[in-house]
């Protein structure tokens, strides 16, 4: 696999009044930040936000506004309207199709990754819009490493009969690494364009992390410019 650490240029960090967050530099069509412990994003964003009840799935919605939505995912191709996800160790990816002007967020745990919620999502985006797969960006938040992710021998059985990467042995515990798992889901539908967080949530000071026992939530957030 190509050497990820390269691929979180677009990623930039921002500091202000004790604050600190990220920007994802990927268009100026879009604005796309990172909420960390000292900043939440919707309290920064003009527009409608749209969130979701997360359940662990692989369920996307079209974001509507006033409608109360449950699942792992939103997307949208509207102006305005802000789309976001909370998470404390799972993975959030950022799907963005330049052509289209289609923004889309999803919480990837190790359920949604196993039911390849990202895959899901751009089968659906595609027919949806009739698009080109190999034309979206896509991006990482910050989720847990590896090396403090130990899960069960049931996720090991279950990610090894799915033929899915990222899941491995080491003196006798099994660890999974969730971005390298959805990195080759994604590779293997075409896309070549990914980029990684900078950060983890265990090993960081800025991120909550559900593995140390933190109870807040790191919200991703993204809109279309108007």
């Amino acid at each position: 696999m190509k050497n990820r650490a390269s691929y979180s240029k677009l990623w930039k960090m921002r500091e202000k009044s004790g604050k600190v967050w990220y920007e994802l530099l990927l268009s100026s069509k879009v604005t796309i930040l990172q909420g960390t412990k000292s900043f939440n994003p919707l309290k920064e964003m003009e527009g409608k936000p749209v969130g979701l009840t997360q359940i662990h799935s692989s369920i996307i919605h079209q974001a509507q506004t006033d409608v109360k939505l449950v699942g792992d995912g939103l997307f949208t191709d509207k102006k305005g309207i802000i789309i976001y996800i909370k998470s404390a160790d799972c993975l959030p990816i950022i799907l963005y199709h330049p052509k289209k002007m289609v923004l889309a967020i999803l919480h990837a745990g190790w359920k949604g990754t196993v039911l390849k919620i990202v895959k899901n999502s751009l089968l659906q985006m595609k027919e949806n819009y009739n698009l080109r797969l190999t034309d979206w960006q896509v991006a990482f938040g910050p989720c847990i490493d590896m090396k403090n992710y130990n899960v069960g021998k049931e996720v090991y059985e279950l990610f090894k009969k799915e033929g899915l990467s990222g899941i491995y042995i080491r003196n006798h515990l099994y660890f999974l690494d969730l971005e390298e798992a959805n990195i080759k889901i994604i590779e293997e539908m075409g896309i070549k364009n990914f980029y990684s967080f900078p950060e983890k949530t265990y090993s960081s000071k800025n991120f909550y992390s559900h593995r140390k026992g933190e109870e807040g939530r790191n919200i991703t957030a993204g809109k279309i410019n108007p």
